[in-house]
């Protein structure tokens, strides 16, 4: 709220004809959270995380039908290298239908909110404050619902501001830039984040890549290199 406050001069000439757009990604990005959430009911976050991760395929195949952008070979090689190599990392969980279906929907939400976003010629600090304050009522109303009366300690605070300004606003802010610079490049280099989360758990969390985890990454690695390279 505080950034549209900010740049209250300029705000009614970039949003106005674009409100639409701007909803219509909002209402992208609610489905995708409200999806994933109750997917996580379901079944554990690793296999979530491995069927969301379909969405930049998603995002290549809409934006190619839709006519909005070219997508040459190598990324799309390169793509379905790296979500061979998320798949191969979850490739011994157990997976519920119902959580898969979920999952699988709460991507289809996201990659047609990515793809809008990227046809919003708005300033993108902008664009991620008003679909962010478009999510908030979505975040209370399952905090409502989740029925959490434990109150708020230090942990609790820091991770809420996490979520809110780190995975959420700066986040989203890196991936609308990645998007309008090159959408066949954004969704393949996204794959890092399922990878980095590997990487960072061996010393934070104490846990021993198994042979699943370090083929997995290598693939993520090798499909980024080839959606990267030139040419098609």
């Amino acid at each position: 709220m505080a950034i549209l406050v900010r740049f209250r001069k300029d705000l009614g000439n970039q949003v106005h004809t674009k409100l639409s757009k701007i909803l219509a990604s909002g209402a992208g990005n609610m489905g995708f959270v409200v999806c994933m959430y109750y997917a996580l009911l379901y079944i554990p976050s690793g296999p979530v995380s491995a069927i969301i991760y379909t969405y930049p395929l998603l995002i290549l195949l809409i934006s190619g039908l839709a006519g909005y952008s070219g997508i040459s070979s190598k990324t799309a090689l390169g793509s379905l290298t790296a979500f061979a190599g998320v798949l191969t990392i979850y490739a011994p969980s157990q997976l519920d239908i119902s959580g898969t279906l979920l999952s699988f929907l709460a991507a289809v939400f996201f990659a047609v909110s990515s793809v809008i976003s990227s046809r919003i010629p708005i300033d993108l600090v902008i664009l991620t404050a008003i679909q962010n304050i478009i999510g908030l009522p979505i975040a209370v109303a399952i905090y409502i619902l989740a029925g959490d009366s434990t109150g708020i300690d230090v942990t609790r605070v820091i991770a809420i501001v996490h979520q809110g300004l780190g995975a959420s606003f700066l986040a989203y802010i890196a991936w609308y830039r990645l998007l309008t610079r090159s959408i066949g490049v954004a969704s393949s280099i996204v794959y890092m984040v399922p990878a980095a989360t590997y990487i960072m758990a061996i010393p934070i969390a104490g846990e021993t890549p198994t042979f699943y985890q370090i083929l997995g990454l290598i693939l993520v690695l090798i499909g980024i290199y080839i959606a990267r390279r030139r040419g098609s």
